[in-house]
């Protein structure tokens, strides 16, 4: 029998067949490492610029997923700007709403309201005080309701309770007995309010 001159012996096709899938590997191997340099310039554009890059015929299915995903996280995240004072106001808001839901609490409430009535107490108690512009005189009723003469020198602090048109409500401490009370001219005293 004679052989057909057209048929190769079937080892030359199996060295030519795994030449072509070893050239075939070597080049998708090209193709995809082009497609993810070409990717990897696109990534450093802004999205807006990457949009036009899509169907680029360089990049390979899978890298434009890779694409597009990268585009769908930029789009559609807002742009923060920094504000120097924004981190601050916000931390400002959550003090004020921590220190606000704090202050509403009935104890502190309370605790306020006895504080004011207190400081109330104590403010009102408490005499004003004025300047004797000369030496000044007065009968002073003392705690156990005697009357007593007493001067206040010139110049020196005058404590007074209550102010009249003409007149000031005065009162001096007598150590371990309380308070005397008399009454002194009001144009002898320089007031300061």
């Amino acid at each position: 029998m004679a052989r057909s001159p057209s048929r190769t012996p079937p080892s030359t096709v199996e060295v030519r067949l795994r030449a072509a899938q070893e050239a075939e590997r070597a080049a998708t191997q090209r193709v995809q490492q082009a497609s993810r340099a070409r990717l990897a310039e696109l990534l450093r554009m802004p999205p807006r610029e990457r949009l036009g890059h899509l169907d680029d015929p360089a990049v390979v299915a899978p890298d434009r997923v890779s694409l597009r995903r990268s585009l769908q996280a930029d789009l559609t995240r807002p742009r923060r700007r920094w504000r120097p004072g924004g981190r601050l106001q916000a931390l400002g808001r959550r003090f004020g709403a921590a220190a606000l839901h704090q202050f509403l609490h009935p104890a502190v409430l309370g605790l306020a309201g006895i504080t004011g009535v207190w400081l109330y107490t104590a403010w009102s108690a408490t005499p004003h005080l004025a300047i004797s512009t000369q030496a000044l005189s007065s009968n002073l009723i003392g705690p156990d309701g005697r009357v007593e003469s007493y001067t206040f020198p010139a110049r020196t602090w005058v404590p007074v309770e209550r102010l009249d048109a003409q007149v000031a409500q005065t009162r001096v401490w007598y150590s371990g007995q309380g308070y005397g009370h008399g009454t002194v001219w009001r144009s002898g005293l320089y007031l300061s309010r």
